[in-house]
């Protein structure tokens, strides 16, 4: 499918087409230590690596959660169109430090459910994801699956502004405590809305420990405001 006539293009600037010149690394051969270290080395240098590491890791991470959630969700959501899942299906167009420009997909896919669970995407795409990276970086989980969740609540919200309609299956990964195989859902409830309607996450990212880095406007941590 050409999501290039989508009503949604704001949201799929992070999607690299197969006619774009710039090399994709594919996500296996991306998540190898040794490529990850020449990469978070270029990005922060080795002075942040050897004493941050952990909330580098979570930073990177961050790159690819904001260009392939609105990716899935405009494709399937949108256009009822199921974009490959798996990782060696997936690649990252990087720019010459290492970080993230915009997410290119080796298979085209396939018709869908546009009304289909969402479940596929934890289970095929985020989980392996998230657990090499937290095996990496001696990052915790929880905190990689908060910086996916905050992207997936942020633009369902985006959509659900932009009028799209068919976005019960996203609601629903948001709201619900378990997985259908009866694993707590990594996704639950990611974000809170204050009594005054300021978002806030539920979990930290950390960012607020290494200067220059800057801070998560929605960070739950008094340090990081």
């Amino acid at each position: 499918m050409n999501l290039d006539q989508s009503p949604y293009q704001q949201l799929l600037t992070g999607l690299s087409t197969r006619d774009d010149p710039r090399v994709a690394v594919s996500l296996p051969e991306l998540l190898q230590p040794r490529v990850l270290d020449q990469l978070l080395l270029r990005i922060y240098g080795q002075a942040l690596m050897a004493e941050h590491k952990p909330v580098l890791v979570s930073q990177w991470s961050k790159y690819y959660f904001m260009h392939w959630l609105p990716i899935m969700l405009v494709s399937q959501l949108a256009h009822g169109w199921d974009l490959p899942l798996l990782p060696r299906e997936t690649g990252l167009v990087l720019d010459e430090r290492g970080v993230p420009l915009a997410v290119r997909f080796f298979e085209e896919g396939e018709e869908g459910d546009a009304q289909a669970s969402l479940e596929p995407w934890i289970a095929s795409n985020l989980r392996p994801f998230i657990e090499a990276l937290s095996a990496y970086g001696q990052v915790p989980a929880a905190m990689l699956w908060g910086n996916a969740g905050d992207y997936l609540e942020l633009n369902v919200r985006r959509l659900q502004r932009q009028g799209l309609k068919t976005l019960a299956p996203a609601e629903a990964l948001l709201s619900m405590r378990k997985l259908a195989d009866g694993r707590p859902n990594p996704l639950y409830q990611p974000v809170l809305y204050l009594g005054d309607g300021r978002r806030q996450r539920r979990s930290c990212c950390l960012a607020w420990q290494v200067e220059g880095i800057g801070h998560c406007e929605h960070c739950p941590s008094p340090r990081g405001l």
